[in-house]
Parts: structure tokens; sequence; C-alpha cells
């Protein structure tokens, strides 16, 4: 008789808790919360982010990512802070951060756009001699695909979303 009390009340505060928790872990922003105009014209002026939520090494599984991993595109500048999952080649001696954490500002840039909204975007960072080109394939309905070719390690691709920059 007494398992049977203790079990009603720990039963209510496991279902409580698991209310809030769920609750609390709902999404801010949605793709559908940017119009597809805001993305166009965000795109054409070179300011827009990238959020990457899956990783696709060349070999192994895909990968779920967690956290702020982001391309941020400026006008002048390219800012990126993903992970790299895959072989190196060579590898940088005492290098601890990911080859795909860096900054540049010397890169070229190439972009194209057919009549259904999607956007193809080259970027070819001069001062890394790691990477050898960021492809993206942007759509004007917010998601959004990268793959990346590097000198010394094997190539990694990345799914995700685009949304106007700040």
């Amino acid at each position: 008789m007494k398992k049977q009390l203790y079990f009603v009340p720990v039963s209510i505060i496991l279902y409580i808790a698991i209310v809030f928790f769920t609750t609390g872990c709902s999404a801010t922003r949605s793709l559908a919360d940017v119009s597809p105009e805001a993305i166009g014209k965000a795109i054409e002026s070179d300011n827009w982010i990238f959020s990457a939520n899956q990783a696709y090494p060349q070999r192994g599984r895909s990968v779920n990512l967690t956290g702020i991993y982001e391309v941020l595109s400026r006008k002048d500048t390219v800012t990126s802070h993903l992970p790299y999952y895959g072989r190196a080649y060579t590898a940088q001696i005492g290098q601890t951060t990911s080859p795909l954490d860096f900054m540049t500002t010397d890169f070229d840039l190439g972009k194209t756009r057919n009549d259904k909204g999607k956007w193809t975007i080259n970027i070819k960072p001069k001062d890394n001699r790691e990477i050898q080109s960021f492809d993206f394939v942007l759509y004007e309905n917010g998601s959004a695909r990268l793959n990346v070719l590097m000198t010394n390690r094997s190539p990694i691709n990345f799914s995700g979303s685009v949304r106007p920059g700040k």
C-alpha cells in the first residue's frame, strides 16, 4: 500500500517536469518566419548567415550538430565557425581548433541564381591554404547546403538553413 502512495506523487512531479522541459525546448524561429524576398535580398547584398544543423563527413555517419555552427557572409568578410569530422592526410603540429573556424577578408566570391529561387555561391579564401572552396546552395525558402573542399583533408558537407544577417 505504501508503494502505491509513493508512486502517485512521483509520477505527478515527473509529468510536470516533462511538460516544463519540452516547452522550454521549442525553436525560437522557424524557416517560415523569414520571407523568401528577405532571404533573396540578403543573398544579393552579401549579408546572410548559414546555420548548420547536420554534418556529413565523406566517411562515416552523419552528425547532428547542437550549438551554434554558422558561416557569416558580409560584403567584405566571411567568418566560419564549423566543426570538422573526417580524415586529415597531413596535419599541422599543435593545431587545436577546427580548420573550418576562421575569418577572412581576402576571398573570391562567385554567385548565380536560377529562376526558381536557388542560389549557388562559391567562396574561395585566398589567405587560408587549408580551404579550397566553400560551395553553398541556398534556397529562398530558407534551406541550405554547404560543400567544403579542402587541401589536406577529406571533404565534408553540411545542411542547414539560411537567414538574413544582422
